[in-house]
């Protein structure tokens, strides 16, 4: 069942919406008092054109001819913006315009998200005026928008969808208060959602990209954590778990990435899998396959998500099942601390020592043996290398590449020790309760290396890397370039004689 929280306000609700509509009516404009015989701005507003950007407009007049019109604005909670000139036809009165641009990957500013802004005038004196800074939202110019808001978040919509608008909402303002003091992010500043009501809008809404992708994929929702903007599909049957899962990448964003790193994948996704109050069931079937079929993915080692669907599916599904499982074995706090940790830049090994007293491979191991699943061996350093081969001596005038027997023998591949990373457990006189968790999987997992080392290298597991080997008698491309090269030249040369 859906709650839906009503809107907080002490007004009638026609009157409501009507001071709504007003606030964000457009453009805007807000001009600084000026002294007598100074520059007087006459008007000065800003437009959303969106996807093709913001129009800024300013009209002023000068005793002497006006120099310069710039306009300093910002996207959202950025605490950097952007500086730029207006263009004008010199003079003493100015009508100057600038169309900024946002149609672009480098420009792109998502819909709904808040424009703060100031209009900067000089004159050929020297003297200088100014606005008062304005805030925005850059609504999606398609449309006629409604806003609804509770607590920190606005949700923005259009058309007769109201009570979907504060159906999200209302998950929106669950997702804060379950996650917030769980992550120890900061909850006060403004999260603004943008509802879109099907496919074809939320599309031509999305930042610029490929066409294929486009075509092929469905988006639901995106968070743009940098500007505290979420947009959601909110037709689709999982718009209030979409909403859920992208707010809460919003407050890991907060309370966990640094100015040196942001949160690896698995953490990131699977605390907003967490977070979601309105989850799916696909996810723990994934789960329950890959278990059954040894299909897992050792995804606190990866860098980035699979390339296949199918593997995205489990991906998600391992994250949020670790990431449940370091919280209700370890406690609420051991995760707020590990993200004020990696909030100042240390990295994960770095911080999980710290906070649950074992790495990655520490962790990994412990959460395997809480799900019924055999232990992970990590791949052997140098077990997987490309194979040499001779390189090739061409003699003078000659086609047939000659291999010296001494040279074949220089070249044999020389073994090399195999290392595999083990477990960085250190013994304390009283161990910490994930030591305890950890101790016996890694046992088993130390069991396990004497004797994957005296057998072949198995292969790597599914979504890991594997450095690809050469076939054996293989020529390389180089060599076969020379060899044509010589042929060339002696050819050449006897057509010169001939000539």
């Amino acid at each position: 069942m859906v709650l839906v929280r009503p809107l907080k306000t002490n007004l009638p609700k026609a009157l409501a919406l009507v001071i709504v509509m007003a606030a964000f009516a457009w453009p805007v404009q807000a001009v600084r008092a000026q002294e007598p015989g100074s520059i007087q701005i006459i008007s000065s507003s800003a437009t959303s054109e969106f996807p093709e950007g913001i129009r800024f407009k300013l009209q002023a007049t000068s005793d002497t001819d006006i120099a310069s019109v710039a306009v300093r604005f910002r996207a959202g909670v950025q605490t950097s913006g952007t500086y730029d000139y207006l263009k004008f036809e010199p003079g003493p009165s100015v009508d100057a315009e600038l169309l900024w641009r946002t149609n672009t990957s480098a420009r792109y500013i998502p819909p709904g998200t808040l424009i703060t802004y100031v209009f900067e005038v000089e004159d050929a004196a020297g003297s200088v005026a100014s606005t008062e800074p304005v805030t925005i939202p850059y609504h999606d110019a398609r449309f006629e928008w409604i806003e609804v808001s509770e607590g920190p978040v606005t949700v923005a919509y259009h058309g007769p969808v109201e009570s979907r608008a504060r159906a999200i909402l209302d998950v929106s303002i669950q997702t804060i208060e379950k996650m917030g003091p769980l992550l120890g992010a900061e909850m006060e500043t403004p999260i603004r959602v943008t509802m879109y009501n099907n496919v074809k809008e939320m599309l031509e809404a999305l930042p610029p990209g490929s066409s294929t992708v486009r075509s092929e994929l469905v988006t639901e929702g995106q968070a743009f954590s940098e500007v505290s903007t979420v947009m959601v599909l909110g037709g689709g049957r999982l718009s209030l778990g979409t909403a859920s899962h992208e707010l809460t990448h919003i407050l890991t964003h907060r309370a966990g990435d640094s100015v040196f790193r942001g949160l690896p994948s698995w953490l990131d996704e699977g605390l907003a899998e967490y977070g979601n109050v309105d989850p799916g069931f696909s996810y723990d079937v994934a789960l329950e396959f890959a278990i059954g079929t040894g299909r897992l993915i050792p995804v606190v080692f990866t860098q980035t998500l699979p390339g296949i669907p199918e593997d995205v599916i489990i991906y998600y599904g391992q994250s949020r099942s670790i990431v449940r499982y370091m919280i209700e074995k370890f406690g609420a706090d051991k995760m707020r601390d590990l993200m004020t940790t990696l909030k100042k830049g240390t990295d994960m090994d770095k911080a999980l020592t710290e906070v649950y007293g074992v790495n990655r491979l520490g962790l990994y191991q412990a959460w395997l043996k809480s799900v019924g699943a055999p232990p992970y061996v990590p791949p052997k350093a140098g077990a997987a290398r490309p194979t040499p081969i001779p390189w090739p001596t061409v003699l003078p005038f000659s086609l047939t590449p000659q291999v010296e027997a001494a040279a074949i023998e220089t070249l044999e591949p020389t073994p090399t020790p195999a290392t595999a990373e083990q477990p960085q457990v250190t013994e304390e006189p009283s161990p910490t309760p994930a030591q305890a968790a950890v101790a016996e999987a890694t046992a088993e997992t130390a069991a396990a290396q004497p004797q994957a080392a005296a057998s072949t290298p198995a292969p790597a597991s599914p979504g890991g890397c594997s450095a690809p080997a050469s076939g054996n008698g293989a020529v390389e491309a180089s060599s076969a370039a020379l060899l044509f090269g010589v042929a060339g030249l002696v050819l050449w040369r006897k057509k010169r004689r001939e000539d």
